[in-house]
């Protein structure tokens, strides 16, 4: 039987989670020695499923990264984008980098994102989704 969390527990969660960064701790020392390259562009747009992407910054600057940008361009295709060196990393739908791969667009996939985004629902009676 699923569990589920209110929108309450859910926010506790968060709220612990925020207030957890500003206790401090060790600093986090990049383990690998120099980085051959410190600049990092990333995709800038105003959209909730990319926060995340913001959040990373420190995270980056702890790996070593000193020079992190966030360009705003008119090119959303992303896996295009990335291919065309606009961007070094993004998020974006896992649909819209495999249509890229399928076109023939060279880009790595590193993890995946928009998990809890969609769900599908049906009757009792359907039991699998053809492809």
């Amino acid at each position: 039987m699923p569990v589920f969390q209110t929108r309450r527990q859910f926010l506790t969660a968060v709220s612990l989670i925020g207030a957890a960064g500003l206790v401090g701790g060790r600093q986090a020392l990049a383990a690998d020695g120099v980085l051959e390259t410190t600049k990092v562009r990333l995709f800038k747009t105003a959209v909730i499923c990319l926060a995340p992407q913001y959040l990373v910054d420190d995270l980056l600057r702890a790996e070593g990264f000193t020079d992190i940008s966030y360009i705003a361009s008119p090119n959303i295709n992303i896996p295009d984008a990335i291919a065309a060196g606009e961007y070094d990393f993004s998020l974006d739908f896992a649909s819209d980098h495999i249509f890229g791969i399928d076109r023939g667009v060279a880009i790595t996939l590193l993890a995946g994102v928009h998990v809890g985004c969609y769900e599908l629902f049906a009757k009792n009676e359907i039991r699998s989704i053809p492809s």
